[in-house]
């Protein structure tokens, strides 16, 4: 029984996983969320080892992958933390911008033609 449990348990988590990863390329397909996708695929490719270990019945690989994921996870934060940053930064520095010029605005306008 407690076998049974265990393929369930390891089933979703590899189902679950998976799915991570491929929301993860889905979102690097786009050029705004490029950099989280790849971020994102990357954090769920060891909960896809965690869950292998799980099915195996192997402790080894599922302490490895599990270490690997929260590590990872880390990384995910740091990331996400710093790219907020930079978003506040280019928001303050906005304003500071030179206003363009008449023959700026339509040197533009010609050039989007």
């Amino acid at each position: 029984m407690l076998t049974f449990l265990l393929i369930i348990i390891g089933l979703l988590l590899l189902l679950l996983s998976l799915a991570g990863v491929a929301l993860g390329v889905f979102m690097a397909l786009d050029e705004r969320t490029r950099t989280s996708g790849l971020f994102f695929a990357i954090w769920c490719v060891p909960a896809v080892a965690a869950s292998a270990g799980i099915l195996m019945r192997d402790s080894v690989t599922f302490t490895i992958g599990a270490a690997c994921f929260v590590v990872a996870g880390v990384a995910l934060v740091v990331e996400h933390l710093g790219s907020q940053k930079t978003t506040r930064a280019r928001r303050t520095n906005s304003g500071r911008t030179r206003k363009r010029s008449l023959y700026d605005d339509a040197k533009r306008w010609v050039s989007e033609r």
